[in-house]
């Protein structure tokens, strides 16, 4: 049985940490600082990362911590092969729950001044239909990454949600989710924006699950889908994909749907 995480045990002196990368750096280190501020020992058993590029270090392990014991968990992150935003994500299991932490690399493209093709971005829509949770990393990050770093609610929906599901050119696999023939809840939006779906391109946004999303985050963006969302009809200054105009279709094709 998962044991529901202590708040009032542990004071971080931060659960997200973010780096700008230089060009030719191989690696990012940091440092989560953390404090017993409980009247019990706490017991840090291990850590668990998100990916084998990213490494967790613990003093010791297990780690015990009187009460006022404080130390340092060491993060590093192989930056070699890679660009664009990473987002990597450590859980921290202890005594006091299950803890999850994340860092964010900005990692400079070679050539900072050359855009995207339309072959880049087919190989990454590829990537992303293998791993769904990569639209996280590479060039995918400069758009469904750092737009969201510190936004919540309907600004978090415009930059985590409204770039695919209300974007101009939205891809048929991708629903309208101002048009979906279900009832919706608090729960459906945080099964959805939490989970995702294995085997779509829908990735998992919450951060325990090697998303980009802390809790808060999510909750800010549950509380805005199932609440003033409902009303409205699109993004102020987007078209809602359910009033773009169809393309137009040439007279000869035209002739043969007839």
């Amino acid at each position: 049985m998962q044991i529901v995480e202590n708040t009032n045990a542990i004071a971080w002196t931060t659960r997200s940490l973010q780096y700008q990368a230089k060009a030719g750096e191989t690696e990012a280190k940091f440092k989560f600082g953390l404090t017993n501020v409980s009247k019990e020992v706490v017991t840090i058993a291990g850590v668990h990362t998100s990916c084998g590029c990213t490494v967790a270090q613990l003093p010791s392990q297990p780690w015990v911590l009187q009460p006022g014991d404080h130390g340092d968990i060491g993060v590093t992150v192989d930056l070699r092969g890679k660009m664009g935003n990473l987002v990597k994500t450590v859980t921290v299991t202890s005594s006091v729950g299950i803890i999850p932490l994340m860092v964010q690399v900005s990692i400079p493209r070679v050539d900072p001044n050359s855009p995207l093709t339309a072959m880049d971005r087919d190989r990454n829509l590829k990537v992303a239909a293998v791993d769904r949770q990569a639209v996280f990393r590479g060039d995918c990050a400069n758009c469904h990454v750092t737009p969201t770093i510190g936004k919540t609610g309907k600004a978090l929906y415009v930059a985590a949600c409204g770039i695919c599901h209300e974007g101009e050119h939205r891809a048929s696999m991708v629903p309208n989710l101002r048009a979906l023939n279900k009832p919706t809840d608090a729960a459906y939006w945080t099964q959805w924006v939490s989970e995702g779906r294995v085997g779509s391109l829908m990735p998992a946004f919450a951060s325990k699950n090697g998303g980009i999303l802390s809790p808060h985050q999510v909750k800010t963006l549950v509380e805005y889908l199932s609440g003033d969302f409902q009303n409205e009809s699109s993004i102020p200054g987007v078209p809602s994909p359910a009033l773009a105009p169809a393309p137009a279709v040439p007279a000869n094709r035209a002739a043969e749907l007839k």
